[in-house]
């Protein structure tokens, strides 16, 4: 076996060198290639939520104002109506027909003191209207818009005065679609659905405070990201941070007016298709090499039989 490793043992080096070679390079340029792409991935979120910024500035806030406007004019409209004939208020079919004009879920008829006594919903009578309009029972002119879209039936509750004081009648409305229009207006959703990679994260960040304003794992929106502010210095970049667990991290960010948009991937998640290459590579390599060592041991023996 001495000889046969003083015979062949620079041909299986050379080869074993060149495998290494061969794995070290396909695996640098996968590598890069994957990076690349990651990159390129990003700044196409990264684009779309720029654009996205541009174009809807404090969109969420004038909806929401919007809105306000509207059931306010409803309510105050259904006020009117039953100002200028109080025996409304009594009459069941009436007070159902309004409300299918104005599309709302209740209308519900409270005395000067906050009482409920005449309701599209029976059950409603006897109750008190919300506490948050209470206060206002005696003033001459009131109405108010209240939009309760964090519960589990988000609703929109409206109130306006009867009779210059005398009264208030109480509006509620679905919000279901005002719950889809807010949402897709919202900042803190905008991220949501530009998820990137298994663990990756699309966020956008408060530039003055790194507070995240929007982010894929909403459990981070409203802290404080944990990178230096300095990292952040130029208009776009990248830079690797260490998450809690040790894994490497890139971060590759741009600023966006009052706002830094950016994306977090593990490394692992980058090397991922480079790390397969190199395993086929060396598999393979490992195969060919042990493939070679045999081919030219039986040579090597043939050599040895012939001469005895």
């Amino acid at each position: 076996m001495k000889q046969y490793f003083r015979l062949y043992r620079w041909v299986l080096l050379s080869l074993a060198v060149t495998i290494a070679i061969l794995a070290a390079a396909a695996g640098y340029t996968v590598g890069i290639v994957s990076q690349n792409s990651v990159i390129a991935q990003i700044d196409m979120n990264i684009g779309s939520i720029e654009a996205y910024l541009e174009k809807n500035k404090d969109s969420s806030a004038m909806l929401t104002e919007e809105f306000k406007e509207e059931y306010a004019a409803k309510t105050r409209t259904i006020a009117m109506i039953l100002d200028q004939d109080s025996s409304f208020i009594t009459d069941d079919r009436t007070l159902e027909e309004l409300r299918v004009t104005v599309n709302a879920d209740r209308i519900s008829v409270a005395d000067t003191n906050g009482s409920v006594v005449a309701s599209t919903d029976p059950s409603g009578e006897g109750t008190k209207i919300r506490s948050e309009f209470t206060p206002h029972l005696s003033e001459k002119v009131y109405t108010d818009v209240l939009f309760l879209l964090e519960s589990d039936t988000p609703t929109i509750i409206a109130a306006s005065t009867l009779d210059g004081g005398h009264g208030m009648i109480q509006i509620t409305f679905p919000a279901d679609n005002v719950v889809s229009l807010l949402k897709e207006a919202d900042l803190a959703n905008l991220a949501v659905d530009r998820p990137l990679y298994s663990y990756g994260t699309t966020s956008i960040l408060d530039a003055d405070t790194l507070k995240y304003v929007s982010c894929t794992d909403t459990a981070q929106i409203g802290k404080t990201a944990s990178f230096e502010k300095s990292s952040l210095k130029k208009k776009k970049g990248n830079f690797d941070i260490t998450d809690a667990d040790g894994n490497q991290e890139m971060v590759h960010y741009q600023t966006s007016g009052d706002y830094v948009i950016l994306a977090t991937v593990p490394y692992h998640d980058i090397n991922h298709m480079r790390n397969v290459v190199i395993g086929w590579i060396v598999c393979g390599g490992a195969g060919m090499l042990a493939v070679t060592a045999l081919s030219l041991r039986m040579v090597f023996l043939r050599k040895e039989k012939s001469k005895k």
